[in-house]
């Protein structure tokens, strides 16, 4: 009997050993895949998504809510429903092994793997490709057509295509694309027409009309006189048409429209070598309007002219130019600024600017000195300058016309609404508006450089005249308009309320003032002032506003006829659950080129739509969907679904007519990868319709939890602690803390395995063993450094209360405002066995008057309002200022620490990351710094992100688990070009 037991006992090991899962290495990265561009229109049965791997072929998948049914087309992405849902239009990636090893053979971009264009069939499947593409354009509402051009081959390819395609018929493998043809494709019947030597090309957002900029022929090539060509796009063969080939000497540049339906094309205008273009703007009827120069003259071909055509009745004018009355003396209109009609289409807007000084070709270039002028009464520093420099070359200013007072004979006159004053303008109500508060902060730029929140001054504009008023001076306001214009919503950051301000009666109320709960962002822990705890949220008929506090929507009426109230009845906050309203549900499609660009973003609800919402629950992180029908009388909040997951990109279809919507939506955590859900019972029941991460049961996974600890300061904290799948109490763990500031919140999230751009890879470090913990930190300003330690080390203290975990073994990591937390604390303590460091700011009081050279502005509004929280400028706080500096600290750090910061870093000045590890090597502390060529701040190159997954492993290996520790740890990089091994290989062929 003993024996059977031993052998029993010896077969279940075995069996435990055969069945252990292994670790994630670093070669499993790239297999990993995520779901993007998820599309449910509103108005079909359809779903669009792409499953992409981080690196390799991904693919694009059409389901079919009706059906249930998949269609997966390899290497589609980019795709677009047509407004039947019957064709999806996409690009065709070429396999990802063939472009490689293009790049691993340099091939010559031209001869580089192309992209292909490809109409799917919704109901069958079937793939219409159409090679070489290089471009294509459709309506904003795809319907029969689209445009695309394609990339030549060259000549040697031409001729052995032509060879293997002889005879065979078919366009898309016989017809070798000339270069500048653009072929418009029915996407239904597959017939194909031609328009020859055409520059650029747009649809009308209808698709009734196409609209394209012809290019000139070269005078130095022999004239064709050639007619044209027979139209033959409804035969099989859809041959090549050329609708445009006149027979004048010379072809000349213009403008044309070309109707896809009755497949004519037309001259709007045209003009010698040398005159200018551009794609014009429609009217929500059928004007179109354009920017052009037909004067090639010495003199006129700087000049430039606004054209409005009525295709109805064949008319074009000259909508605006140098003449027109209206145009401040000394200005002309402006090719760089954007043509729009309002939405009525009863004004038509465009830019303006100065006339720009003229080059003085006499000077000889390599004679002139070569330098920046940094003065110290100017609007913005010289880096910032430098940045904007092209932008600011280009820019100009808001004007329009009047449309209805424009005739042949007398043109309409400007209206002047932009300068150098008031350079950016929002016009609510698409353009169509009589007025409009524009906030102005130029008298405040300089102050911009030390005060993030710097205040600005309000104006009143009329927008029927250009006529400003001054109404608040000072004033640090977000404004919102309403649907109509005939309102404006205001936070006063001061303030900490919000106000409505109504244009006719040039009243302001408060709002929120008199309230019981505040409406600002209550945990906000910066030395400046608060945002608001949400956005103003309008009804597209103005008859209410919606507006945030900490956990629950309230309705506010702008009449002030009916007192504010919770919309969400207070659920919110009862449960300490923050309600935000999910906009993406909502359609919020405007028409295109009305006036968008000049009355900004918001969001509207429309009459009739009900309301859902995300929810979290700030006790246990919980997230969910919660839903409020508004159109119902004292309809109740309801929640749909919460529980331990994320849940996002929740959208719908109404499906079949008579049947409740199908939503669809993504769900994950921790431990079960991010994927599609779908109910058709309002979340009674789901089902699952990916599964795109299967291989992760295959290995030793992890498990997340949240924890909680009191810190120095006795706030109650939270925390996420990660455990590995295999974890046995029995065993003591290595500690790895990772933080930044508050992630607790995250709890839920999922976390692929991916190679770092900066930071450790959770899922990697616990499948191999570690234990991580995430920390949430509570500051005090004046004190983040200290502020830090008062949070994690409490937390510390809480984690070696478990047996499990081996205390001896700790170590923590971080990058950027973590960076710079872990250099302070290893020079606070030395309770860790090793530190990562990334772009570390190691001095504040030469980092404050650094540059953030991503941006061109000085660092020092991140001490005295934001992120680094010192509170004060340097002088009138230069105790905080050294107190919270590790490189003064540096004597004290017995850590080994590994520094990365790259030569490139847009964020964080390069040589903060050199003082630290110049000083600790002075001082004979044990530091590596790493520094990435041409890199910025975080990873963008995968091979380097690759590399530093690798080198963060060995690195803590080594000194938590007693690994050798790796060749380049003990003799950095050589001089030559070889690297020692690693011990993995790396596939990165660059």
């Amino acid at each position: 009997m003993k024996k059977i037991n031993l052998i029993l006992a010896f077969c279940f090991i075995t069996v435990i050993c055969f069945a252990q899962k292994p670790p994630i290495t670093h070669s499993v990265y790239d297999s990993w895949k995520s779901i993007r561009n998820l599309k449910a229109p509103a108005n079909g049965n359809i779903i669009l998504y792409n499953i992409a791997p981080q690196e390799g072929d991904g693919s694009l998948v059409i389901y079919n809510t009706q059906t249930e049914s998949n269609i997966s087309v390899p290497r589609a992405a980019n795709a677009v429903l047509s407004h039947n849902g019957r064709k999806v239009v996409a690009i065709i990636k070429p396999l990802f092994e063939q472009t490689r090893q293009a790049k691993i053979k340099k091939t010559k971009k031209d001869d580089m793997p192309k992209d292909t264009l490809a109409v799917i069939d919704v109901a069958t499947g079937q793939i219409e490709k159409y090679p070489n593409y290089r471009s294509h354009n459709a309506p904003v509402k795809l319907g029969n057509y689209i445009a695309f051009q394609t990339t030549p081959q060259k000549e040697a390819k031409q001729e052995k295509a032509k060879k293997d395609t002889a005879g065979k018929g078919s366009p898309k493998a016989g017809n070798i694309p000339d270069k500048d043809n653009l072929y418009i494709l029915n996407i239904f019947t597959n017939t194909v027409d031609t328009l020859k030597h055409v520059e650029s090309y747009r649809f009308k957002q209808d698709g009734s009309l196409l609209t394209y900029i012809l290019k000139p022929e070269d005078a130095k090539k022999k004239p064709s006189g050639k007619t044209s060509d027979k139209d033959t796009t409804n035969t099989p063969a859809k041959a090549p048409v050329d609708t445009l080939q006149n027979t004048t000497p010379l072809r000349q540049a213009g403008l044309y429209t070309y109707d896809p339906v009755n497949k004519e094309s037309k001259e709007i205008l045209s003009g010698p070598k040398g005159s200018q273009f551009k794609l014009p703007s429609f009217s929500t009827g059928s004007l179109m309007a354009f920017y052009a120069n037909t004067d090639t003259s010495e003199t006129g071909k700087k000049e430039i002219s606004i054209y409005l055509y009525n295709p109805d009745i064949e008319e074009l004018a000259v909508a605006a130019d140098k003449n027109t009355p209206g145009l401040k003396e000394g200005w002309v209109i402006s090719k760089n600024g954007r043509i729009a009609f309002s939405e009525n289409g009863q004004r038509l807007f465009f830019g303006t600017s100065p006339k720009p000084l003229e080059k003085d070709t006499t000077l000889v270039d390599f004679e002139q000195p070569k330098l920046d002028i940094w003065s110290w009464d100017e609007d913005y520093i010289q880096p910032q300058q430098l940045l904007s420099k092209e932008r600011d070359l280009k820019q100009s200013y808001t004007a329009y016309i009047n449309i209805d007072n424009l005739n042949r004979k007398t043109s309409a006159p400007i209206i002047q609404l932009g300068d150098s004053e008031l350079p950016s303008f929002t016009i609510p109500d698409k353009g169509n508006a009589h007025h409009a508060l524009i906030a102005n902060n130029k008298k405040y730029r300089i102050q911009t450089q030390w005060d993030i929140q710097s205040p600005s001054d309000i104006y009143l504009v009329d927008i029927k005249t250009g006529n400003r008023k001054l109404l608040y001076e000072s004033v640090s306001y977000y404004l919102t308009p309403s649907p109509k214009g005939n309102y404006y919503t205001i936070y006063d950051l001061r303030g900490k309320n919000w106000l409505l301000y109504n244009v006719a009666s040039a009243t302001l109320t408060d709002l929120t003032e008199n309230l019981p709960y505040p409406f600002y962002n209550v945990e906000y822990d910066m030395p400046s002032l608060p945002n608001p705890a949400g956005e103003a949220i309008w009804m597209e008929d103005e008859s209410a506003v919606l507006i945030a506090d900490q956990f629950d929507l309230w309705q506010f009426d702008p009449t002030g006829a009916t007192a504010p109230f919770r919309l969400t009845e207070g659920y919110g906050r009862d449960n300490q659950t923050i309600l935000y309203p999910i906009f993406n549900l909502i359609d919020r499609s405007t028409k295109e080129n009305t006036a968008d660009v000049y009355r900004g973003w918001s969001s509207y609800i429309k009459p009739g739509d009900p309301l859902y919402f995300s929810s979290l629950n700030k006790v246990n992180k919980e997230r969910g969907i919660y839903f409020k029908d508004i159109t119902k009388k004292n309809s109740k909040i309801t929640k749909l679904t919460e529980g331990p997951y994320s849940y996002s990109n929740l959208t719908f279809t109404k499906g079949i007519k008579g049947k409740k919507p199908v939503y669809t939506y993504l769900k994950g955590n921790f431990s079960n990868p991010t994927n599609l859900w779908i109910t058709r019972d309002n979340f009674k029941t789901s089902k699952q319709l990916s599964d795109i991460n299967p291989q992760q049961r295959d290995y030793n996974w992890g498990t997340a939890e949240l924890v909680s600890w009191t810190t120095d300061d006795s706030i109650r904290a939270d925390g996420i602690l990660f455990k590995p799948e295999d974890f046995d109490p029995a065993k003591k763990y290595p500690v790895i803390l990772y933080f930044y500031e508050k992630d607790s919140e995250t709890l839920y999230n999922y976390r692929s395995p991916a190679p770092s751009r900066s930071t450790v890879n959770i899922p990697f470090f616990v499948s191999n063993g570690y234990i991580v913990f995430v920390p949430d930190i509570y500051y005090f300003d004046g004190h983040p450094g200290q502020s830090a330690m008062r949070s994690i080390m409490p937390g510390v203290a809480m984690l070696e209360k478990y047996p499990w975990i081996d205390g001896s073994n700790m170590a923590i990591q971080g990058q950027s405002w973590g960076g710079y937390q872990v250099a302070y604390m290893i020079t606070q303590t030395n309770k860790f066995k090793a530190a990562g460091a990334g772009a570390p700011v190691v001095n504040m009081t030469s980092a404050y008057g650094g540059i953030r050279w991503g941006s061109g502005r000085t660092r020092q509004f991140q001490y005295e309002q934001t992120q680094s929280r010192i509170g004060s400028d340097l002088w009138n706080g230069f105790d905080l200022y050294y107190e919270n500096s590790p490189l003064f600290f540096a004597p004290n750090v017995t850590t080994p620490v590994l520094i990365m910061h790259n030569d490139k870093d847009g964020a964080v000045p390069w040589y903060q990351g050199i003082e630290f590890f110049t000083g600790l090597r002075r001082l004979g502390k044990t530091a590596w710094l790493l520094q990435y060529n041409n890199e910025d701040h975080n990873l963008t190159e995968r091979k380097n992100a690759k590399d530093l997954s690798i080198r963060l492993e060995q690195f803590f290996n080594h000194y938590l688990k007693g690994a050798p520790m790796p060749e380049w740890m003990k003799y950095g990089r050589p001089a030559v070009k070889k690297d020692f091994d690693l011990g993995y290989k790396l596939v990165t062929e660059e």
